[in-house]
């Protein structure tokens, strides 16, 4: 969002306004070049009122691909506090009621505006940075996003699919609150008040996706879905790896194998010592890196770390370290951002799946070529991440599919093509408003 944000403000477009929370003030107001972009707070930081604490994590992590308790986790803690959609909408209807906006482009992880767009009777597009068949409506043979099955299934497997969602819709009727949810939705006069992705999608007058098919499985879209590749900053915004000592370790290890595996998910001691084993085997040829949080370091105190490792608890720019032309792989969790920004760069992955769509992102490696997948994350071996390791390294088709699929992802435009689109929309409305 920051970014195409940032790509109307180079257009000098005015009267932009962001809406978020206090945390990203900063970060926001200093992406304004030639037009201002104006900062709206949405107070409070945490407006859903929900925490994730160690248990609920490890249970979605725990969560195998057909089965639906990772996905219950999560729906049981959004529905169990309405209170939080309640006040998200009616402060969006504030805002929308203060600025009166004649476009919005909202996340389709926000709802609550969704919502107070449709109240208001305000044109809206939506930006989707997962996999496209996570928010639009696909075939009923197509597989579920969730349960990391292939394209082409077989007959169990389609049995498989088709079971799985008769389960995942028993399980939320019986298992959640989201009778009670949807009738404190609709008391509000909330026009989709069951949050259904595809009455969002539907409603909207353009939807951005991010990816390409071919990296995801092609299903029929209308004219108003636009998949744009990565988003990602224009090549014009990226500041490369920003922090200089680091950028002279990537200049001296000629080959580095990045690890980075987003700011939820939670590493076992034996996944971490599964990867420290994969590391001592791979080196000292392979330098590694690795991003992990103070809280994870704590795990590796009670062993010797390898000298081919470099580990940091923060690092600017994840896109800069991938753009780097020494790094040559990335072992990630599955998270669509981080997955379409290593393909964009060129870089082929090791995909640890950690929960939900993580799934589908490491099937989706694997039939598209760029990558491999652990096959048990939560019972990973050294010797399974380093012989797929060593495979994505020497196996030159895993770089070309990567290099291929990532000149696909620029050629979609990404937040350029965004930018043009949504300025494009916003002139045929004003026509017919005039």
């Amino acid at each position: 969002m920051l970014a195409i944000a940032t790509e109307l403000s180079r257009r000098a477009v005015p009267d932009l306004w962001f809406a978020s929370y206090d945390d990203a003030r900063s970060e926001i107001e200093a992406a304004s070049t030639a037009s201002q972009i104006n900062f709206l707070s949405l107070d409070p930081r945490n407006p859903t009122g929900i925490e994730w604490d160690q248990d609920d994590l490890e249970r979605m992590q725990g969560s195998a691909p057909l089965s639906t308790d990772g996905i219950m986790t999560l729906l049981k803690k959004i529905m169990s506090s309405p209170q939080w959609r309640i006040s998200a909408y009616r402060n969006m209807l504030d805002v929308i009621d203060r600025i009166r906006p004649r476009l919005m482009v909202i996340d389709i992880l926000n709802p609550s505006s969704m919502d107070a767009a449709m109240t208001r009777g305000v044109p809206f597009v939506i930006t989707v940075p997962s996999l496209p068949s996570t928010a639009l409506r696909v075939p009923s043979t197509y597989p579920h996003p969730m349960t990391g099955l292939p394209l082409k299934m077989n007959v169990s497997q389609h049995i498989s699919n088709v079971l799985f969602k008769c389960r995942l819709n028993a399980a939320i009727l019986t298992r959640t609150s989201a009778i009670s949810f949807v009738r404190k939705s609709r008391s509000l006069g909330i026009k989709n008040p069951s949050a259904n992705r595809h009455v969002y999608t539907d409603s909207a007058k353009m939807v951005l996706t991010s990816s390409v098919f071919g990296l995801e499985y092609a299903f029929p879209v209308s004219s108003r879905v636009r998949p744009i590749g990565a988003f990602l900053p224009s090549e014009s915004e990226d500041r490369g790896v920003e922090a200089p000592d680091l950028s002279q370790w990537l200049d001296d290890n000629t080959s580095v194998v990045y690890l980075g595996f987003g700011t939820l998910m939670r590493l076992s001691q034996a996944q971490i010592a599964a990867l420290l084993d994969a590391i001592r085997r791979l080196g000292p040829e392979h330098g590694f890196l690795w991003k992990l949080s103070k809280p994870q370091q704590d795990l590796l105190a009670s062993t010797s770390l390898p000298d081919n490792l470099r580990v940091e608890s923060w690092i600017p720019s994840q896109t800069g370290v991938l753009a780097h032309p020494h790094v040559r792989a990335f072992v990630t969790h599955g998270g669509a951002n981080g997955f379409h920004e290593s393909i964009y760069h060129g870089k082929p992955v090791l995909v640890m799946p950690a929960w939900l769509d993580c799934h589908a992102i490491a099937q989706r490696a694997i039939d598209s070529g760029v990558g491999l997948a652990i096959d048990r994350p939560a019972a990973v071996t050294g010797d399974e991440a380093a012989t797929k390791l060593a495979r994505i390294l020497t196996e030159v088709s895993f770089r070309e599919q990567a290099e291929h699929w990532g000149q696909r992802l620029r050629e979609a435009g990404g937040v350029t093509r965004a930018a043009d689109l949504i300025l494009e929309l916003d002139a045929e409305l004003g026509s017919a408003r005039s």
